[in-house]
């Protein structure tokens, strides 16, 4: 697939990923101040309280919308109103320096830190995987709940942000629309999670956790040839994951076949 087709497939997807996330629950909503707009084509991520580079963001700067002084205008006007820091995020590989030169005319730095978009695109059915000691189940949505929170467990996550999180699985995998969810099992104890996000021409492996009681045994590679075999039988063929650069995610997805296309960075302008 061409880079650029590919790149706007993948930048869609995670922008709908987000926003299943944020939006959803009003109450949630309205303690966090999240928000989800188009603005001359992209996808403008808002909040409030967490005006960080993952809620507050403009995805689609050349990918799904025109890398172009208009786009810059219209990001500007709209955080610019809401009293946030605007900020455009760029997949690296599809979008070139022009566009960055043109971000950085218009005031903005690109922050510290990076993501890595592995990409695996497939042209037959991918070949039987050994699960080992592991078994797989696909999550029901009365099941749901539980998910949320074993997920939570395997990666840690306290607070605000990990709250919001586990009440976006619940959301998501009640719904049973664009997510779908596995469990693996070491016997009969809950050990690894995984959620394929399924929209347009690309399937996203998110959520993929293992207790830290189970790890070093290759679930998370077992976990990830599932989703994939899941994410073919139903007509997919682009596949992406999303990791801090050469993480151990990076590693196993790499083992799987996945090849490191793009890298994910962040250009910021402070409110005046």
């Amino acid at each position: 697939m061409e880079r650029a087709v590919l790149a706007a497939a993948i930048d869609r997807s995670a922008a709908l990923a987000m926003r299943l996330h944020m939006i959803g629950d009003p109450r949630t909503e309205r303690r966090h101040g999240l928000a989800v707009a188009r603005r001359a084509g992209l996808v403008c991520l808002s909040s409030t309280t967490m005006p960080d580079d993952l809620f507050t963001r403009a995805l689609g700067y050349g990918t799904f919308a025109p890398a172009t002084q208009r786009q810059i205008d219209a990001a500007l006007r709209h955080y610019t109103a809401l009293r946030l820091p605007t900020r455009f995020e760029l997949v690296h590989g599809a979008v070139g320096r022009a566009e960055v030169r043109r971000l950085e005319r218009s005031g903005f730095r690109e922050e510290k830190g990076a993501r890595q978009v592995h990409v695996l695109e497939l042209a037959r059915a991918p070949r039987p995987g050994e699960t080992g000691e592991l078994r797989l189940e696909r999550v029901k949505r009365a099941e749901a709940v539980r998910y949320a929170k074993l997920a939570s467990r395997g990666f840690g996550s306290k607070g605000p942000i990990g709250l919001l999180f586990e009440r976006g699985w619940i959301r998501q995998l009640r719904s049973g629309r664009h997510a779908t969810a596995f469990i693996g099992y070491a016997g009969r104890v809950q050990a690894a999670t995984g959620v394929l996000v399924m929209d347009g021409w690309a399937a996203g492996l998110y959520s993929g956790s293992v207790l830290p009681r189970f790890r070093g045994r290759g679930f998370q590679n077992a976990m990830i040839r599932a989703r994939v075999r899941y994410g073919y039988a139903r007509g997919f063929r682009l596949f992406y994951a999303m990791s801090e650069p050469e993480h151990a995610s990076a590693r196993n997805v790499r083992d799987e076949g996945f090849e490191t296309r793009f890298e994910v960075r962040h250009y910021v302008r402070e409110p005046d």
